[in-house]
């Protein structure tokens, strides 16, 4: 709702002949924080102090995640980082039949953490299905961040309070055509899960961007394994920080006849 709201607000100030405040893809992400500032930004145009603050109408119904395990990375480029992964809670065998809760999750579904002190959840996207038998995610620590702050600082036996978000518009659907997945730093977690998933050996290309192997090569251990399995094709990397410096976009220009190839023969692309 808040942005229905936003969208309409900027088209009136576009009428208006007001500057945007903010591009509309940065409200459109579930992102309270985002709605938050551009409120802001709006009261700045109006010349009024504006502070807008989403509430949920209702609240999810939590569960109890704990963690298992954890893996860091990060700290050599001052980018804390880790993989955390959570024991699947519970269920009941309402849920079972359903399908509810976390029953049946697939990778690139989101869950809903909630911070100490704080009700307005973060979103995550799952780097796990439910047949992997647990819960992964991919956390960086920002600066001054509530939730990243609490999730990277657990240890194995610590708990958190979240809930499951269906993200059925983010699959790499069940056919046999080629996938190309394209990622860079902590979003290379619901990829992996892609990968961990593709039991059925599609041909998985995968492009990733990190800054050093040496310090975010996430899922570095098992890519060796998941290529020598055939959930992997082929795995095109990127380092930012070192003798030759390069982003995802540059490997990717660099392999553009292979790109067109797996697009001419139908490849799906995901981001």
């Amino acid at each position: 709702a808040y942005c229905a709201f936003a969208k309409e607000v900027a088209t009136a100030a576009q009428e208006q002949g007001w500057p945007e405040l903010l591009p509309l893809d940065t409200i459109d992400r579930q992102s309270p924080q985002n709605f938050a500032r551009w409120g802001r930004a709006l009261g700045e145009a109006l010349g009024i102090s504006l502070e807008l603050s989403h509430q949920p109408v209702q609240q999810e119904k939590t569960d109890t995640l704990t963690l298992v395990s954890r893996r860091d990375y990060g700290t050599e480029v001052q980018a804390p980082t880790a993989i955390l992964r959570f024991a699947l809670p519970r269920v009941s065998l309402w849920q079972r039949l359903t399908g509810a809760g976390f029953a049946r999750f697939t990778a690139g579904d989101l869950i809903g953490v909630l911070p100490d002190e704080s009700a307005v959840p973060r979103l995550y996207s799952l780097a796990s299905g439910h047949r992997d038998g647990f819960i992964e995610i991919v956390v960086k620590k920002h600066v001054g961040g509530l939730c990243s702050g609490q999730l990277t600082g657990l240890q194995p036996g610590d708990t958190v309070c979240a809930y499951l978000r269906r993200n059925p518009g983010f699959r790499p659907g069940r056919n046999r055509v080629p996938l190309i997945l394209i990622g860079a730093g902590t979003g290379i977690g619901p990829l992996a899960g892609f990968v961990r998933g593709n039991r059925s050996h599609r041909p998985i290309h995968l492009f990733f961007g990190m800054r050093h192997p040496d310090s975010d090569f996430f899922y570095g251990e098992e890519f060796p394994a998941w290529k020598q399995e055939g959930r992997l094709t082929r795995l095109v990397t990127a380092v930012s920080r070192g003798p030759r410096p390069q982003y995802v976009q540059d490997v990717l220009r660099g392999d553009a006849a292979e790109v067109a190839r797996l697009i001419r023969n139908g490849a799906r692309i995901m981001v």
